[in-house]
């Protein structure tokens, strides 16, 4: 059954670079001339300020040599006029140019402008500082006279001060998401479009909220490369929300297979998270010495041994979900699993040391699912992770279309990729994942909203979102450190 979840109304649409660049070049074309969306961007930034500031009586703008600092010169300009006392930290290495020398001519000599060396911003007392350092083409690394002066901006904040990014927090790189120090935004208001970049790595980290301003651009009827899905779907809509008149065949099967020696507590836990999901009913298969465990911890699991049965003996239907890796191992005995598995023809959620079995002896299933960390897409894609680091987007399209299956790429940020190019990020940072197991009960979830959904895509990209909301709300309660992976599954109603 299809998931209102995913309606239009709580996905945010995101674009490269390089798509942003063509509307703005366009729109450029279109209206002759290119400082008008230059004064539009900035008086737009100096609306947001107001809105939330509308007492303030000085300001700061810190400006850098490009067009992000001409947009800081135009606020500065529109504060100015509007009799608050502007103070403006230049931090141009050279003469400006074009849009941005026009900007800068029109403010300086204001009685209200004060221009002043960026080695006095630590000093700054205004409670609003506007960031228009550097814009979204900036790639690492920073000059020493940039981190000086982010620090002092973050230095600012720390005490504070409320601080606005023009179009995205200085530092950030937002191709990949990845920042070695970035300004932490209080508002990031970006222009044309957001940005795939404010959401992955680093991005969340330094942006606190985020407002688009499309600047009357033109639209080119381009499709967004992703989708950012809003935490509050899950405050509307539960995820595999129950019928009244329903049995447990209505909310499907799934088998969990995993749990090497040594490794019990990653399938234990796996099927755990695909019974409290809401799978009908749910089988684990694995090693003898783990099914007493499994017994006692959910009986409701119907644990089985290699030793005792087949895993064709576990499945219901043609459509019982599997969930194959959660602690299988390398092992000969894994590898053995491995090969049982390769004639089944059910829906098929491949996680962990199944990703490493993936990558040894692929398959492939008209519904398959796979999860793996950045480390297991270099393995998957045969590159390093570095390499994958740098595009994550790029990765996630790259083994969605080589294994023919719906990915989550997991991260502080999770991005789920389709091979119909489909694409959604998911989730806000939750350190408290950062542990062992937190996959296990991932891949369990994945698997009950598989057995649940129709669509395999829809499927992960719930569950995926339906278990970073229950660890925030774990990490909440419980804290990040002290909070271990199986406690979410309390916070899933």
């Amino acid at each position: 059954m299809p998931s209102v979840l995913l309606s239009k109304r709580f996905l945010i649409p995101l674009f490269d670079i390089a798509g942003i660049r063509a509307r703005e070049q366009a729109s450029f074309a279109h209206e002759g001339a290119s400082f008008p969306m230059m004064l539009r961007a900035g008086k737009a930034l100096y609306d947001h300020i107001l809105r939330r500031h509308p007492t303030i009586t000085q300001i700061a703008v810190v400006v850098g040599g490009g067009n992000n600092g001409g947009d800081g010169w135009v606020v500065a300009q529109l504060a100015a006029q509007d009799g608050l006392q502007v103070r403006v930290y230049d931090v141009a290495s050279s003469p400006r140019k074009g849009d941005a020398k026009q900007a800068e001519e029109r403010v300086v000599g204001h009685p209200r402008v004060e221009v002043k060396s960026f080695d006095e911003l630590e000093y700054e007392t205004a409670a609003v500082v506007v960031d228009a350092l550097l814009g979204i083409g900036f790639q690492a690394p920073l000059s020493d006279v940039y981190e000086q002066v982010i620090n002092a901006i973050n230095q600012l904040s720390s005490k504070g001060v409320w601080v606005v990014s023009v179009d995205c927090p200085s530092g950030l790189d937002l191709h990949s998401g990845q920042a070695v120090l970035a300004v932490h935004a209080d508002l990031v208001v970006t222009f044309i479009g957001d940005k795939l970049g404010h959401y992955l790595q680093d991005g969340p980290v330094y942006c606190h909220e985020i407002v688009t301003e499309n600047l009357q651009a033109v639209d080119l009827s381009e499709q967004p490369q992703a989708y950012f899905l809003a935490p509050a779907a899950l405050d509307h809509h539960s995820p595999c929300q129950r019928n009244l008149n329903s049995h447990k065949g209505t909310y499907g099967h799934v088998t969990v297979i995993g749990g090497d020696h040594g490794y019990g507590g990653a399938a234990i836990m796996s099927s755990e998270a695909a019974a409290k999901a809401g799978a009908g009913t749910v089988s684990l298969f694995t090693r003898e010495k783990h099914v007493s465990a499994s017994l006692v911890r959910n009986p409701n699991v119907m644990a089985v041994s290699y030793d005792q049965a087949d895993i064709q003996s576990t499945l219901r239907s043609s459509q019982s979900v599997v969930v194959l890796g959660s602690g299988l191992g390398q092992s000969e005995w894994s590898k053995a699993v491995w090969q049982q598995c390769q004639p089944l023809n059910q829906p098929m959620v491949v996680d962990a040391d199944g990703l490493y079995w993936l990558g040894v002896s692929p398959i492939k299933r008209e519904k398959m699912v796979v999860t793996p960390h950045p480390g297991e897409a270099a393995r998957l894609l045969k590159k390093s992770i570095k390499e994958i680091l740098q595009d994550l987007p790029r990765a996630a399209n790259l083994i969605a279309s080589r294994y023919q299956a719906v990915v989550v790429l997991k991260g502080a940020t999770s991005i789920v990729a389709s091979p119909d190019g489909r694409m959604m990020i998911v989730g806000k940072p939750c350190p408290g994942l950062a542990k062992g197991g937190s996959g296990d009960v991932l891949s369990g979830m994945v698997g009950a909203c598989l057995a649940y959904y129709q669509d395999a895509f829809e499927a992960a990209v719930v569950a995926t979102a339906w278990h970073n909301k229950a660890a925030q709300r774990c990490g909440a309660e419980l804290g990040m450190i002290k909070m271990q992976p199986y406690q979410l599954l309390d916070y899933l109603e």
